[in-house]
């Protein structure tokens, strides 16, 4: 969550890999609000960061994933560079990354949120139940 990190593993030079869920949310925190306290998010929207630029202006190889489709090779890539890599991969602010198991508690919270005025809360249960189908095929 802090960016000194970065400038750590560059004055370095230590083989570690950073990779970076960007989806312009401060995440966990908008779906513990909704989650566990079953309210809807509230001041965890950030503005557009461009963090592999950030690793690059620190010292250290940044890459961008943006299709699916090219994650393999894009990681592949990240993780045969010697040295420090970031690999920020830019994901749907509404998938939810919810655990392979929901107690009721918490889905019930999920529900709450959604019922409260979540932003998007039509997109989220479109995601959840497109998940949800994936698993059944």
């Amino acid at each position: 969550m802090l960016l000194a990190e970065l400038a750590t593993l560059a004055k370095y030079n230590l083989n570690v890999k950073v990779i970076v869920i960007k989806n312009d949310v401060l995440g966990m925190i908008k779906w513990e609000q909704m989650v566990l306290e079953g309210n809807p998010q509230f001041g965890v929207q950030l503005q557009p960061i461009n963090f592999s630029c950030i690793a690059r202006d620190c010292g250290i190889a940044g890459f961008r994933l943006e299709d699916p489709n090219q994650a393999e090779a894009v990681l592949r890539e990240a993780m045969q560079t010697p040295g420090p890599a970031l690999v920020e991969a830019v994901v749907d602010p509404n998938e939810p990354p919810l655990p392979g198991r929901v107690n009721t508690e918490q889905a019930l919270h999920f529900a709450e949120a959604l019922a409260r005025g979540q932003k998007d809360a039509m997109k989220i249960i479109a995601s959840v139940l497109e998940d949800k189908v994936r698993e059944v095929i």
